[in-house]
């Protein structure tokens, strides 16, 4: 008996949790990476311009903090070019892939066309290459973006986003994505 109510207790107080709304998201772009001005002058590489081919595909789940902010849970990979150290010496490769989960707040403001948002958070990042040593380490990434709704549960999503990722060498990406969205 004491367990049965213990039980129901539990799943009364959790109900609210089941009220809040959540999304779902799914987004594809491209990516740059940045080299910071020492790094160039050391010889190591120049930063790459902006191209679709250094794919990004990212999705994300979110759920309602209170009115205008959300927390969001972002899984994503990253194809851009990436230096690994071997040998104490900086091996540049031309395409290395960022696979990297972050954990966001996300603070939106109402807006006539559906809403925009500010972004932080931190996560961890993975990068690896064929033939080339992986590396792993955390870092933080900060963003804006735009939420433009087709119906109560669908909507259109457009992301800016600036990665800066604790690797030896301390790259960091610039992302522009876009994509659909359902609330539910």
């Amino acid at each position: 008996m004491k367990k049965t109510l213990l039980i129901g207790l539990l799943a009364l107080t959790a109900l609210p949790a089941t009220a809040q709304v959540s999304e779902f998201g799914l987004l594809l772009g491209g990516s740059k990476r940045l080299v910071s001005h020492r790094d160039e002058e050391k010889g190591f590489g120049v930063s790459d311009n902006f191209k679709f081919s250094n794919s990004v595909k990212e999705i994300y789940y979110s759920v309602i903090l209170d009115d205008s902010s959300r927390f969001k849970i972002k899984v994503g990979q990253i194809t851009a070019p990436g230096a690994f150290r071997a040998d104490n010496a900086r091996v540049d490769v031309a395409k290395a892939t960022v696979d990297h989960a972050d954990a966001l707040v996300d603070y939106r403001f109402s807006e006539p066309f559906g809403s925009t948002g500010l972004f932080a958070g931190v996560g961890l990042y993975r990068q690896s290459a064929s033939g080339q040593q992986e590396e792993t380490n955390y870092g933080f990434s900060a963003g804006v973006n735009g939420d433009f709704p087709l119906s109560r549960r669908y909507g259109v999503i457009v992301e800016g986003t600036y990665h800066w990722v604790n690797y030896h060498y301390r790259p960091r990406y610039l992302t522009l994505t876009g994509g659909l969205r359902i609330s539910f």
